[in-house]
């Protein structure tokens, strides 16, 4: 679920930032380079929330990131794996105890070298896979499993703040100057390069936007992104627009969605969101090939759904801390 953001801030953490800083003053010098835009620059004609919001009101307005939906396959293969030796380890141990017990209660039985070599070796076997495997694969499991849910971005008009809500793996929470955010988005992209495209904000170090959910400045720079992936260009540019406008403009310019993304892990939900067909698709009849080949794959798809269901019970609902909650609330 959170690899691409767990790449992005491990890489963050890494890069020098005078030499990017460096390579980008370079770049802005190039004419075929692409520079971001400023939240005041009008991008499209037409606005739509993309079905990418959690919440709605005249305060803020909550959006989900592009990875949401991809979980369930850490669940099921090293999270699996995990399982597996675990209950190789436990069941190690009951045989071992069980067989061992009772031959120690009874007085004919005595044990010989062999039984003590074996009462050690075979429980040692899983022990020791299991702390290689705790070691170097759990923490990936933090990308999906006994991790927050989802990965929220709260665009506040009153403090004129973007909040970002993530686990400190992932950078934690912080608050950000939505007047000093860059959007790196091309109002001039074709359709085709708009297809899975998405938001993506980024503050620059030097204007001293970023604070942590205490208020505390942070010397560091931010990126972050935003909305599900949009199918063209046209989509990917109203759905800025409609989070532009209802921060620079209000509700009104910015009404409030038809329908906002629940948060309770339904099993259901889960399935839709490995299926990826929604109705939109679906009506397109050159595109109903697809649904042929889906149906197709609908054991691995209900296996990758369960995945996906149970990495979703494994995990918390992340919530803002009060401060953030009240936040330009009168």
């Amino acid at each position: 679920m959170y690899i691409f953001e767990w790449v992005l801030f491990d890489g963050r953490k890494k890069v020098n930032h005078n030499t990017l800083t460096k390579n980008t003053s370079n770049q802005k010098t190039n004419p075929k380079t692409l520079l971001p835009i400023r939240v005041t620059q009008r991008v499209s004609s037409t606005i739509s929330d993309n079905l990418s919001f959690y919440s709605y009101n005249p305060t803020y307005i909550d959006a989900r990131t592009p990875n949401d939906e991809k979980r369930g396959l850490i669940t099921l293969i090293p999270g699996g794996g995990g399982a597996l030796l675990l209950c190789m380890l436990m069941s190690s141990l009951y045989y071992i105890g069980g067989y061992y017990i009772s031959a120690f209660s009874e007085a004919d039985e005595q044990l010989n070298s062999l039984d003590y070599a074996f009462m050690w070796v075979i429980p040692a076997i899983p022990a020791t896979t299991l702390y290689f495997y705790i070691k170097h694969v759990a923490p990936y499991l933090r990308l999906e499993l006994f991790t927050a849910r989802r990965l929220i971005v709260r665009f506040n008009r009153i403090t004129r703040k973007v909040y970002l809500l993530r686990p400190k793996h992932l950078g934690g929470i912080v608050a950000l100057d939505w007047d000093a955010a860059e959007v790196c988005i091309d109002p001039n992209m074709s359709e085709l390069e708009g297809t899975g495209g998405f938001v993506m904000l980024g503050w620059d170090k030097e204007t001293r936007s970023v604070r942590d959910a205490d208020g505390n400045l942070k010397d560091d720079f931010e990126i972050t992104l935003v909305g599900r992936p949009t199918r063209n260009a046209s989509e990917l540019l109203a759905f800025w627009e409609y989070i532009r406008r209802y921060m620079e403009e209000g509700p009104k310019a910015a009404p409030k969605p038809a329908k906002l993304i629940g948060k309770f892990p339904w099993p259901w939900r889960s399935f839709m969101a490995v299926w990826r067909l929604d109705s939109r698709f679906i009506k397109t009849p050159a595109l109903w090939v697809f649904v042929l080949v889906y149906s197709l794959l609908l054991p691995l798809i209900v296996i990758h759904a369960f995945g996906h269901w149970i990495s979703l019970l494994l995990c918390y609902e992340p919530k803002f801390p009060k401060s953030i909650e009240k936040a330009g609330i009168e």
